[in-house]
């Protein structure tokens, strides 16, 4: 490879996908710069990214709202559009899969080594960088706490009355769909039985998942934060990072946490953890598949959601409490 003075990156373009390219995106980083004399590292994508790349580890990487004109690209999201829009930056070499009619757009069009359908995504990822011939150390997702960040989940937990060594998170939402989402009532036993132990539940995620976080909360007294649809992508990172264990179904904020090292407990239902499980020290995934498992859809047709009734409260509670006592700091 010749030497390349601006490197960027577009990684995918959900949360969890980014987070399982980040060992090649980390491997690509470190290779540029150790041994090609790359100067600059881009990262441009969706806004989000500016909030998640503090915890990436990619060294040297800062975020641009706009594409750059670099050296090389690598595109990890597949659509024409992305290496179009690379193109068109004026960027002389773009990496990444062929596909989607735009092979022609690409100076190294890679083919498709790895099957989505029965491979893990992390995988995927990494073929890009294996294909490149560029050497990849660590497979495992391995994201880092930015300075200051835990401090200000603490304090964001006792401003609303939480003692901060107690709190567990809960997400109860996922963006692609009701499918992959454990029920609200399920969640409120474990929840109300964790809170009798004196754990202090917080609710994350966006604004329509309040209303299923009051149901879960339910008639709690005991301290509890539903900040679902209050607090942006950069605070309810900072809440994670201070949590002692996350709740939460197959979703963007699971793959965080897994990565992060914090106790992360998610059934599996909809989607298959063989491909899309998170990556981490301490995560514990629950999956009692029913016969239409893994559907991949994003809402269930089946009456009574059997791959997720197939996990009960109780399971989840026990998985919890083990989590918990496994892994107290």
């Amino acid at each position: 490879m010749k030497a390349v003075s601006h490197l960027l990156l577009m990684p995918p373009n959900w949360i969890g996908d980014a987070v399982m390219a980040q060992p090649a995106m980390r491997a690509i980083c470190e290779h540029y710069a150790r041994h090609l004399g790359t100067e600059q590292i881009s990262v441009c994508g969706r806004p989000w990214l500016e909030y998640l790349l503090p915890y990436m580890g990619l060294p040297g990487a800062v975020f641009r709202q706009q594409i750059p004109k670099a050296d090389t690209a690598f595109l990890f999201p597949n659509s024409f559009r992305a290496a179009l829009q690379c193109r068109q930056a004026g960027i002389p070499q773009l990496i990444g899969y062929r596909g989607q009619w735009r092979g022609w757009l690409l100076s190294r069009a890679l083919p498709h080594r790895i099957k989505l359908q029965s491979e893990h995504h992390r995988g995927f990822y990494l073929d890009i960088a294996n294909q490149m011939d560029i050497p990849v150390e660590q497979t495992d997702v391995c994201l880092s706490t930015p300075a200051g960040a835990e401090a200000a989940g603490h304090v964001a937990m006792q401003a609303h009355g939480l003692d901060s060594k107690r709190v567990i998170c809960i997400a109860p939402g996922a963006q692609f769909g009701a499918a992959k989402c454990y029920p609200a009532e399920g969640y409120r036993h474990v929840v109300h039985q964790l809170a009798q132990s004196e754990w202090q539940p917080v609710i994350l995620g966006m604004a329509e998942d309040h209303n299923i976080g009051q149901i879960i909360l339910g008639d709690i007294t005991t301290p509890h934060w539903n900040a679902a649809g209050s607090t942006s992508l950069a605070e309810a990172l900072q809440l994670i990072t201070a949590c002692r264990l996350m709740l939460c179904n197959d979703s963007g904020l699971m793959h965080v946490s897994a990565g992060l090292g914090i106790p992360t407990v998610t059934p599996f239902g909809a989607t298959d953890p063989e491909r899309t499980s998170p990556s981490g020290p301490h995560v514990r995934i629950l999956y009692n598949p029913a016969a239409c498992s893994p559907c991949l859809q994003r809402e269930c047709s089946v009456r009574g959601h059997p791959c997720m009734a197939n996990i009960t409260p109780t399971m989840l509670l026990d998985a919890c409490t083990t989590m918990i006592i496994n892994c107290a700091k």
